[in-house]
């Protein structure tokens, strides 16, 4: 894992400090027996839920205050000082500084989750209930034990689910140790009775914070169940530590749209009867992964026979949600005239503003939707970490990694690429966006239509007026009525290994 950019000036001591701003964090050695280089949390809760599984939350998150320690030895005591370091909400003032709240203390040590408190590994204490307002002078606030470790995600099986799990040879090397994909496979039942016979399969990219369990919810919630008949989906796992790789290849996450092509899908192909040939394999995706499933498409336009992919995150960089970021003076806190610039809504209503959203991906650490960006389309910094597309304390543009962005803007890409790889995909691309999506993804896909339309492409790009951050069900059903007309018209003589 690669080191933290900010590690704090102050040293870490066992001797007790005469601060009333100070908690006392202890490392239980039975439960992490090395000494831990990342980053401690306190997070405030309020009584009704465990604090640490509200931490990594969008809406309505509790407030959280961080630290980056260096070398903490378990058993020691640690001790954390100061509301000024990583906090969230950006205006964290005195008020959480009062009152009686539930506290967790949680430690980071998963180099594979985006998610703190979550990944395998990380620890955590017991919540700690406090009355801030009765805390003495020269009193830790409160003092915690990092006790509770968290266990690997435990995957359950069924007749026709299964877990496929492979170690890519291409993202150990990337990264210096052992690197693990995930994808869950959901065969038909008529899969178990032939043991010669193969099918169609669907590569289903799911969105920002989801895994390979994710695919579930979509298969339960297409309305049009009777179609999707005889083909194997599988649920990809596209997350990391800093956050969802979407399948790209990328200076800081790794050779992941590689690792997926040339290693995981001819194994699980050849593993479960999978077409072994792009003839009959699909890929769809929602958000992140409608994002992920139109770049692999393109950047592998031989390895896929067609995309359906749903209120992608943006596919032409002068919409990057509300920023053009290839514009002069460009700005990701405030528009040209100063207003603040939001992130996500709900109809009229500003749900995130930038600053706030990105103050608090500040306190969390890699693994934001902001920083995963970053971590794909950047290059690396001389510590290894993504180079910031913007200031983070002005919100300022940096033009020249702005242009660094160009080689993953997919509309740009395709207007470049397109004479040699148009043949190979006219005909596989269709996007869907809303008008009213709720991270203000609708324009960059309404742009990308337009510039196939100017080019005369066969591409299927559609903004649906009213559509919010959603799957768009009539192009779904379109994908499951198009991969049984090929499949049926492909012959019996071909569908046995």
């Amino acid at each position: 894992m690669r080191k933290f950019a900010a590690i704090l000036g102050f040293l870490l001591t066992t001797c007790a400090m005469a601060q009333s701003e100070r908690f006392t964090v202890v490392i239980d050695p039975e439960s992490h027996a090395e000494p831990f280089t990342g980053r401690i949390y306190i997070v405030f809760g309020d009584g009704s839920y465990e604090p640490r599984t509200r931490l990594n939350a969008w809406f309505n998150p509790p407030a959280a205050v961080a630290w980056d320690v260096v070398d903490a030895k378990p058993g020691d005591t640690i001790v954390l000082e100061g509301f000024d370091i990583f906090h969230a909400p950006a205006n964290l003032g005195d008020s959480w500084k009062t009152g009686e709240r539930n506290l967790q203390a949680v430690a980071r040590v998963s180099k594979d989750s985006p998610k703190p408190g979550e990944g395998a590994g990380d620890l955590f204490s017991a919540p700690v209930a406090v009355d801030l307002d009765a805390v003495g002078e020269g009193s830790s606030i409160a003092d915690f034990t990092l006790d509770g470790v968290v266990e690997p995600r435990e995957f359950v099986e069924t007749t026709n689910t299964f877990l496929f799990t492979h170690e890519s040879k291409l993202l150990s090397e990337f990264h210096g140790r052992p690197v693990e994909m995930r994808a869950s496979v959901t065969v038909p039942d008529a899969w178990h009775d032939n043991p010669e016979q193969t099918y169609p399969i669907v590569y289903y990219i799911t969105g920002f914070g989801g895994n390979e369990t994710e695919v579930m919810r979509y298969l339960e919630g297409i309305p049009h169940q009777d179609l999707i008949g005889d083909t194997i989906i599988v649920g990809l796992d596209a997350t990391n530590f800093w956050g969802h790789s979407v399948f790209a290849d990328s200076a800081i996450t790794g050779p992941w749209g590689e690792a997926l092509t040339t290693e995981l899908i001819p194994e699980l192909e050849a593993e479960f009867r999978g077409p072994e040939s792009a003839e009959h394999r699909y890929v769809t995706g929602i958000s992140s992964g409608g994002w992920g499933s139109l770049w692999v498409q393109v950047e592998y336009p031989d390895v896929f026979a067609g995309t359906w992919s749903h209120v992608p995150d943006p596919v032409d960089f002068r919409a990057f949600q509300t920023v053009d970021i290839t514009a002069d003076g460009a700005n990701m806190y405030t528009d040209e005239d100063g207003n603040r610039r939001p992130v996500g809504r709900r109809g009229d209503q500003v749900m995130f503003w930038a600053d706030e959203f990105i103050a608090r991906e500040q306190m969390l650490g890699p693994g934001g939707q902001i920083r995963s960006f970053e971590a794909v389309f950047s290059p690396a910094s001389e510590d290894g970490t993504p180079a910031r597309l913007f200031d983070v304390e002005t919100g300022a543009i940096n033009p020249d990694i702005a242009d660094a962005w160009k080689k993953y803007d997919i509309r740009l890409k395709l207007e470049e690429e397109l004479p040699e790889t148009g043949e190979a995909l006219a005909g596989k691309l269709h996007v869907f966006g809303g008008s009213m999506d709720n991270f203000y993804l609708g324009e960059a896909v309404g742009m990308l239509k337009d510039s196939l339309d100017e080019q005369n492409f066969d591409a299927e790009i559609v903004v649906i007026d009213g559509m919010t951050h959603t799957f768009y069900w009539e192009g779904d059903k379109a994908m499951w009525e198009t991969i049984h007309k090929r499949w049926d018209e492909y012959g019996p003589d071909h569908k046995n290994k």
